[in-house]
């Protein structure tokens, strides 16, 4: 097989000086990550996860913001919104 299409392995990617990495084209199709396909950085012990954003689930997206610390950009509002769900 060719790099990049061996379940959970993939060629090392270089990042960018402007902070950006290219995916490589066998798992964005894998994965579904079109252009402009809104994605998620999680911040691992192991390094950094990255997710097509709005599929997990609510209560992993709060537990994932307090494994960073806590901190919420925005309002009160804000904050109240994901966990309640109010979208």
């Amino acid at each position: 097989m060719t790099p990049g299409r061996v379940a959970g392995i993939t060629s090392p990617v270089k990042v960018t000086s402007k902070g950006q990495v290219t995916i490589p084209l066998a798992m964005r199709r894998k994965h579904g990550l079109a252009a402009r396909c809104p994605v998620e950085l999680i911040d691992r012990p192991e390094g950094v996860l990255i997710m097509k954003a709005g599929r997990r689930p609510r209560g992993r997206q709060i537990l994932a913001t307090l494994l960073r610390g806590g901190k919420v950009r925005g309002s009160t509002a804000d904050w109240l919104r994901l966990t309640r769900g109010d979208e």
